[in-house]
């Protein structure tokens, strides 16, 4: 799929590139031809750059080499108003402004937005680590560009249904996609439509609250992160447990997570229609701490405890 995207923007780049180039400009600088120096704060992101995270070490890496061989490859940019965006070389960009340069080597085109995007798009396409969910939320970026999602797939050249796959990623829960923003490749298109299909049919059964329902999803995505659950997985065993929720009447299941030790889990809180059970690790509490647990919960009980520092998930 990747080698199809890549070929067929390959292709809209150098239309593009020789539509500017031919046509009449008014701007002095002659599209692709001419290099000019500019101030490197003068310079901003290309707004519809796909890219989440740009690795410290590489942009060190890339870094090292500029101020050795120089700039190869000059970047490209458009202005708007007194300043100008990047359309192609981010990293070089970011690479100069880590070596504390002054100006930065580049040509100066008038591009439209979509273009904008399609140009984002196809450099990093062209580097193997951009994620499903950048790709996902590139392609929201510059939906509003195009008529149709049909016009959209087709200047992309993806199939519809694989399109929608990114899709999915902006309509999983917002604590999910908080997480994919620090860490973007822990899940694919495929997982991602995957796990909505399972909410949307657990949602339609309307048996669990959505408290439930978020409570087992990140408790899954807990796994995911812990490198327990392959997201392959995900969307199956989150149906599972949330069957075994409505078979064994539990309204609440909660982690309880050890502050000191960065968050690990030490037990739960369980909450059926029976019963309310708390689990914990053995050796988590010493034998003075459990007194003051059962004079705690028995305080709690009569309407005389009072709730502090307890973190659950």
């Amino acid at each position: 799929m990747s080698k199809n995207i890549k070929a067929m923007l390959a292709e809209k780049l150098a239309a593009n590139t020789h539509r500017h180039a031919s046509a009449q400009q008014e701007t002095v600088v002659d599209y692709g031809r001419t290099h000019i120096m500019i101030p490197v704060e003068a310079i901003d992101p290309n707004p519809y750059q796909p890219r989440r995270i740009f690795p410290q070490d590489e942009i060190e890496a890339l870094a090292h080499s500029i101020a050795e061989a120089g700039l190869i490859q000059p970047i490209t940019v458009r202005p708007v108003g007194e300043r100008y965006q990047i359309i192609a070389g981010e990293r070089r960009w970011r690479a100069h402004k880590l070596l504390g340069k002054n100006s930065i080597e580049s040509l100066v085109g008038q591009t439209e937005d979509s273009d904008m995007a399609i140009y984002a798009l196809a450099e990093n396409i062209d580097r193997q680590d951009l994620s499903d969910y950048e790709i996902g939320k590139a392609l929201r970026q510059v939906e509003d560009l195009f008529p149709t999602k049909k016009r959209l797939a087709e200047a992309l050249g993806l199939a519809r249904q694989d399109m929608y796959r990114f899709f999915a990623f902006e309509e999983l829960p917002p604590a999910i996609r908080t997480r994919l923003d620090a860490n973007p490749r822990l899940l694919a298109r495929s997982a991602a439509e995957g796990i909505k299909r399972t909410l949307g049919e657990i949602r339609q059964k309307g048996v669990h609250t959505e408290a439930v329902i978020d409570e087992c999803l990140m408790h899954c995505w807990q796994l995911l992160e812990d490198g327990e659950l392959d997201q392959t997985k995900f969307p199956v065993h989150l149906g599972k447990i949330l069957t075994a929720r409505e078979q064994e009447g539990i309204i609440s299941d909660r982690q309880v997570t050890d502050i000191s030790q960065a968050g690990k889990r030490v037990g739960t809180i369980v909450r059926d229609t029976r019963q309310f059970v708390v689990k914990l690790q053995a050796g988590v509490l010493s034998d003075q701490q459990e007194i003051e647990l059962q004079q705690f919960v028995q305080a709690l009980v009569s309407g005389k405890g009072k709730v502090s520092q307890v973190v659950t998930h």
